[in-house]
């Protein structure tokens, strides 16, 4: 068969049957790599199109009109609100938690942590867990209000003042304070100590007996001393074990009834009560 073919004009035209210098399926090859550009841009503007498309309808129907607090137990909602810096008509989706919760978190000691959820289409809610009052601290006459975990929440200048704001507070006795700021949590000069008085009253605060605590003395680490009703003292030793020694506590305080005097729980093992009715404890 001849390589060239005689065309109706009379020119001769390419045998691809005998493509012996590979010009056809060049020509092939140009022709997919042009289709496959022509698909990648159309796939591209469609999803550009789509993206628009989406993020007009979000900047038009997702927009609050409702926010909520839950988990607020010190302050206002609105007070929280207006801190947060949401806006109704702003867009849910614009809302950026890190910013609501740096911002709560400046302007409200008591809020321990803070998360926001968005409810499609229009409400945000914003949570809280906050720290309680539990315990103070008297330093240089001034009166610092302090959580478990050893958060400082509030500064008082009298003792007056400062129970009537919080009629059950329980006084946190220690002189190993370097220093105490409120919104931060209260630093001891030997940082071990920290440790230590947080798994302390962090028990203590959940344990029966709490209610009744009126003083807890942290002045020698490895006697801790609980005072019940300002009227039985009890050394717990340095704290280990506490969960235990605070409910055995709890069932000897039970049995001693309106009893003065003194108990060491340092060893429930050897636990011993020496009882004296004119005790009485601050």
């Amino acid at each position: 068969m001849d390589k060239e073919r005689k065309g109706r004009s009379g020119t001769p035209a390419y045998d691809i049957y005998n493509d012996t210098d590979g010009g056809f399926r060049r020509l092939k090859q140009k022709n997919s790599v042009r289709q496959l550009r022509q698909r990648v841009y159309y796939f591209l503007l469609l999803t550009v199109l789509l993206l628009i498309f989406v993020l007009g309808i979000v900047a038009l129907f997702f927009r609050v009109n409702e926010v909520k607090v839950s988990g607020n137990t010190e302050y206002t909602d609105k007070e929280i609100i207006k801190a947060s810096g949401i806006e109704k008509g702003e867009n849910i989706y614009f809302v950026k938690e890190a910013d609501v919760r740096k911002e709560i978190l400046t302007d409200f000691p008591y809020v321990r942590s803070v998360s926001v959820e968005r409810n499609v289409p229009n409400k945000i809610n914003i949570r809280l867990k906050c720290d309680s009052p539990d315990y103070y601290v008297d330093i240089c006459g001034e009166y610092y209000v302090i959580s478990a975990n050893l958060k400082v929440l509030e500064r008082f200048f009298s003792k007056e003042e400062l129970l009537a704001a919080h009629p059950e507070i329980k006084l946190f006795k220690t002189g190993d304070i370097r220093s105490a700021i409120v919104g931060n949590e209260m630093e001891f000069l030997n940082s071990n100590h920290a440790e230590v008085a947080k798994d302390f009253l962090g028990e203590l605060s959940s344990a029966e007996i709490f209610e009744g605590v009126s003083s807890i003395s942290f002045e020698d680490r490895f006697n801790i001393r609980v005072v019940y009703d300002s009227r039985l003292a009890a050394n717990v030793g340095n704290g280990d074990d506490a969960e235990l020694k605070l409910r055995f506590l709890n069932e000897i305080v039970k049995d001693l009834g309106n009893s003065k005097g003194s108990i060491d729980v340092k060893d429930v093992e050897t636990a011993y009560v020496l009882l004296d009715g004119t005790a009485s404890y601050d």
